[in-house]
């Protein structure tokens, strides 16, 4: 069964009527198209926006003229074509289509290819006319993977012994950093054209025993890739790092090794973007040329953003040299003018290039904008269309130009760009796909996605691919295959499969089914536990159907899923992909994501990477079954499972054609639209001035075979120097993007502020406080409906009445129309208050107790809201001082040695574990239990521990437990707090403390039911200090005012049985955990009017 059939689709491929007229190209331009090729090599250097690529199109068009269009296959070698080069997948598709699209024809003679992809074409050929196997390539996933089976196989004593250095330990050598870190170096030794023993040899030279280990373990890789080139289906290997090599030695020695076959020639070899070469691409052109070809290089040395693949920058300035890399004796062309943007635009870009250090030529810096035309309006290109929004653009000019924006929060960030663009889209008529927002890292991309698609931006960047098994539409697929293999479903399989998409149970549904699998269960008198019948139920359709109408359809699905999986399995000729087959196309997932993928709203974008994510899978089982001789479904499931890095799938993935991107520099680099925002301009995150190679040195190899280390070392500031130049080459390309306007945008608060890259693009004299602004409200129903009710709150009184008016009348027509928040009887603060009825009846008395005193008087708000279940949750600290206190309560006269031997007891309740953590707070509890050792051997007398009471000061009845009440002469007591924390109150606040007063207003008025007075309180802190720290407080009796505490105790008496809790500003504030409910801090909210 081919499951490849189920996705074939007839199409019928036609060109369009006429071709596209060529671009008009400026004098420059024209002279590198018609270089002839007597005149040797040529380097065209330009600016950003100087039509580079458009002339290297146009130059490899006007060689490709001259071809007959019926040449024989190129396949057979040795036929004359030109080719184009291009370094990234993304930007090779571009110009292929762009050139497809203008040669009006499809021709083996010209080529528009990736260096890898061309080298891959080499020795497929190569291959091909030596009749062995096609060479496969080994993608990252791959090559993570075998790297860390051979690093393992080391640390369990296997191999021959690497010696590492003494600061890469073993827990080391098991992360997945340092295998990013390894294979960075072997790639960097690749492009340096360095194998084992030059790596070893390097190591040893410069006193690197990194280097000297990891040439082991390269060696090592070599041979197990070399290990599957042994079986006679299967040809060689090749990782990313090696392949271009591999093919320029194979063209190099074509006559030796291919006789009878004529190597492959081409008579002109375009490249564009060439600050994105390689050192190995450097190689392969000079075979090229040192074959007759001509070379015509295009770049741009300000804007090389390739730097993590291998991308040398210098190379454009070593063009015009002979040197024996990189080197090709190629005559300049400064390419004069930019022909995107306008001059402030382009200011900013110069502002930016001046930065960088300069790598062979500056002199495309000095490229101008030609003058505009004065019968220009300055708007924006007039719209195609009759929509709305193009008729708002045709009476809106569109803003130009650069401005740089200071938000106060990320959300506020997020909230500010999507007005920004919907106010374009709509007011200016700007499409969707004419904008942009860059980032500087993959990492940022998915909060500005999600943060736009929530405020109703359609964005076109999918999600950045995570690995394989962890995506949340082929991982179910995966637990299902899984199950399948083993014939039989564990619990834990059953529950994830449940509320997967191939169940759609959510908590709520699952424990429904739980509860009737139960009842049903005990109702037949069985006793299994509920995970058996869980099992039981996804295992067997049959069981699955019987189940009752409202828990039945999430089980009977995952039933069927498997039970298609088992009968594709019993297939003599099953594979992964029929088997993945047979569960997704049971699923029925297909139909309903595809209809919600294309109805677009919030989960369209969720839709589209699923369905991404399922492509990748069956692209994924696809190669593994045309890989791998005998590879099953198990082998399959393996070999996934196994995988920690994203795959570079070549599955096709869903693009929304008018949607905004969001990119890295990266992915941008050599795109424009009409609008680009530049956001997150953070310091510490762009620029960000790390090293990238610190562990194992690969720059510091990279700085020694280019003579800039004679020590083996990197320099720090050349190093740092060399990082800054690169994140401001990306900063280049992304304030280049724009035709008509840049926006950019930072955050400052008190955990972010605004980089230097910010300040260097912000207007000359400005603070950053001047640049500060508030999101406006959103551009959405949502935004005008907050708007209207805001021009009617108390706040806009001085508003003219005629502006209220309007108002009012708009909000009643969206309240008809039944748009949200407009119809005031859904408003909050409008509304009479649910009950103005006291919390106890007046002259009631009202439970009290001493602690909830001080936050009652303190602050009746906090109080309040607690009292509702606004506490936060017990603390570790919080925990270790409740169990201090209980041991207090079991000793009140131990001595050292038994109050350590009840914390050794019971420390182990806490559940802190071992870690860092749990011994650190070991450490405080006993350092806190021997200063309560030491207070305890100071009080010899008759003590009361964790003594309850209870008293009526006026309303308020007292109750409650005091820690200890010793006992005093004249049958006095004194009242003892005992406090973990490490924070001491002053003396003067101790004798107003709030607690103990009315712990001493309590046994005055009779607390304990004997007639007793009260001596004062104390508090004894054992938080902190070599020894307890006391802080007294006079007895009542012999106090300036003796009714203090009874007043205190009645006045919270009075606040808890009342309507109103007044909110106070102190220095509790900072530990409050209600803040966001109180109306005095900035992150509080008021939802009423009153």
């Amino acid at each position: 069964m081919d499951t490849r059939a189920h996705a074939r689709t007839a199409l019928r491929l036609s060109l369009p009527g006429s071709l596209p007229p060529p671009p008009s190209l400026d004098p420059v331009q024209q002279r590198a198209v018609d270089w002839p090729n007597r005149a040797g090599n040529v380097l065209v250097v330009g600016a950003p926006g100087t039509g580079k690529t458009t002339t290297a199109v146009a130059a490899l068009l006007h060689r490709a003229r001259d071809l007959p269009a019926t040449a024989p296959a190129r396949a057979a070698g040795g036929n004359q074509g030109v080719l184009m080069l291009v370094p990234t997948r993304r930007g090779a598709g571009r110009v292929r289509d762009a050139v497809t699209a203008r040669l009006g024809r499809t021709t083996t003679q010209v080529l528009v290819r990736t260096p890898a992809s061309f080298a891959y074409s080499v020795l497929r050929l190569r291959a091909v006319l030596l009749g062995q196997p096609a060479p496969t390539l080994i993608t990252g996933p791959d090559q993570d993977q075998v790297l860390a089976e051979l690093l393992a196989g080391h640390r369990a004593g296997l191999g021959a012994p690497v010696r590492w250095p003494a600061a890469i330990g073993t827990e080391t050598l098991a992360l997945g950093a340092f295998r990013d870190e390894l294979r960075d170096l072997f790639m960097r030794a690749a492009e340096l054209g360095l194998g084992p023993e030059e790596l070893a040899e390097r190591g040893q030279r410069y006193d690197r025993p990194e280097w000297v280990a990891a040439a082991v373990l390269l060696r090592e890789y070599q041979e197990v890739t070399a290990l599957g080139e042994m079986t006679p289906d299967r040809g060689a290997r090749l990782d990313a790092a090696r392949i271009v090599d591999e093919a320029t030695a194979a063209l190099r020695a074509w006559e030796q090794e291919v006789p009878g076959h004529p190597r492959p020639r081409w008579s002109a070899v375009v490249v564009d973007d060439h600050q994105d070469s390689t050192l190995a691409t450097a190689r392969l052109l000079r075979v090229l040329a040192d074959d007759g070809a001509q070379l015509l290089l295009h770049g741009d040395p300000d804007a090389g953003v390739q730097g993590f693949r291998g991308g040398s920058p210098a190379l454009v300035g070593l063009a015009e040299s002979a040197d024996p890399l990189g080197g090709f004796a190629a005559t300049r062309l400064v390419l004069p003018t930019v022909h995107r943007g306008d001059a402030e635009l382009r200011r900013a870009a110069t502002t930016v290039t001046g930065a960088i250090s300069t790598v062979g030529t500056a002199a495309h810096r000095r490229a101008g904008v030609p003058s505009p035309d004065p019968a220009e309006d300055g708007g924006s290109t007039a719209p195609a269309t009759d929509s709305p929004a193009s008729v708002a653009a045709a009476a809106a000019p569109a803003p130009r130009g650069v401005q740089n924006v200071v938000l106060r929060s990320r959300a506020q960030e997020g909230a500010y760009l999507a007005r920004t663009l919907r106010e374009e889209h709509l007011h200016h008529g700007t499409p969707w796909s004419r904008m942009a927002v860059i980032v500087r890292s993959s990492g940022d991309l998915t909060g500005f996605q999600r943060m736009l698609r929530s405020w109703g931006v359609p964005v076109g960047a999918a999600t950045a691919a995570g690995v394989l098994r962890e995506e949340p539409a082929a991982r179910p697929l995966l637990t299902a295959l899984r199950a399948c293999l083993t014939g039989r479903t564990d619990a834990e399989q059953a529950v994830e499969l449940l509320t997967s998409p191939l169940g759609a149970l959510d908590a709520v549904a699952l424990r429904g089914l739980r509860r009737a699998l139960r009842g049903a269960e005990r109702a037949a008198g069985g006793t299994r536990p509920v995970d058996e019948l869980l099992v039981e139920a996804v295992e067997d359709p049959a069981v699955a159907a019987a189940l009752p109408p409202h828990v039945r359809r999430g089980p009977a699905r995952v039933a069927a899923v498997l039970a298609a999986g088992r009968t594709a399995l019993e297939d003599a000729g099953a594979t992964a992909e029929t088997v993945l087959w047979a569960l997704w196309s049971t699923s029925g997932l297909a139909e309903p994501w595809r209809d919600r993928a294309l109805a677009g709203g919030p989960g369209a974008e969720r839709a589209d990477a699923d369905l991404d994510a399922v492509m990748a899978l069956f692209k994924a089982a696809e190669w593994y079954t045309d890989r791998t001789l005998g590879g099953g479904p198990a082998g399959f499931l393996d070999h996934v499972s196994a995988q920690d890095l994203p795959a570079d799938s070549l599955a096709a993935r869903g693009v929304r054609t008018e949607s905004v991107q969001v990119l890295t520099p990266a992915a941008a680099a050599g795109e424009e639209w009409e609008v680009v925002v530049v956001a997150g301009l953070q310091e510490d995150v762009w620029p960000d001035l790390r090293l990238r190679d610190s562990l194992l040195g690969a720059g510091a190899l990279a700085d020694v075979e280019a003579g800039r280390s004679p020590d083996g070392r990197r320099a720090f500031g050349p190093a740092r120097r060399q990082v800054l130049d690169d994140e401001l080459r990306m900063l280049a390309v992304a304030v280049t993007r724009p035709t008509r306007r840049l926006l950019i945008t930072a955050v400052l608060d008190e955990d972010a502020r605004p980089s230097s890259f910010f300040d260097l693009l912000a207007p000359d004299g400005t603070e950053t406080t001047d640049l500060v602004r508030t999101a406006p409200p959103a551009l959405d129903l949502r935004g005008l409906v907050a708007e209207l009710r805001c021009a009617l709150e108390p706040v806009s009184a001085g508003a003219p009445d005629r502006r209220r008016d309007i108002a009012a009348a708009l909000l009643a027509h969206l309240a008809g129309q039944d748009v949200a928040g407009a119809d005031p009887e859904g408003w909050a603060g409008l509304a009479d208050l649910s009950t103005d009825v006291p919390l106890r009846p007046p002259g009631a008395p009202v439970p009290v107790s001493p602690s909830s005193v001080e936050q009652a008087t303190g602050c009746g708000l906090r109080w309040a809201l607690e009292q509702a279940g606004g506490r936060g949750e017990r603390s570790m600290d919080q925990s270790v001082g409740s169990l201090v206190h209980e041991i207090a309560a079991e000793h009140p006269h131990g001595t050292a040695e038994q109050l350590h031997a009840a914390l050794d007891a019971r420390w182990s309740e806490l559940g802190l574990g071992d870690a860092w953590t749990g011994r650190r707070q070991r450490q405080l509890a006993g350092a806190m239990v021997d200063r309560l050792a030491a207070y305890l051997a100071g009080v010899p007398g008759q003590v009361d521990v964790e003594r309850e009471f209870t008293a009526d000061v006026g309303r308020a009845h007292l109750t409650g437990r005091m820690d200890r009440v010793e006992h005093l002469d004249d049958g006095l007591v004194r009242v003892v707090d005992l406090k973990t924390s490490a924070s001491p109150v002053s003396a003067e606040k101790a004798a107003a403390h709030p607690q103990l007063g009315a712990y001493q207003a309590a046994v005055d008025a009779g607390a304990f039911g004997e007639p007793a007075a009260s001596a004062g309180g104390r508090l004894v802190y054992l938080g902190t200090g070599k020894s307890a720290t006391e802080r007294a407080q006079p007895a009542l009796a012999t106090a300036e005012d003796p009714a203090w505490a009874a007043r205190l105790v009645t006045e919270a008496a009075e606040t808890m049985a009342g309507t109103t809790f007044v909110a106070r500003l102190g220095e509790a504030c900072q530990h409050c955990p209600v803040r966001a409910s109180c109306p005095l801090q900035d992150n509080g909210g008021r939802v009423t009017t009153r």
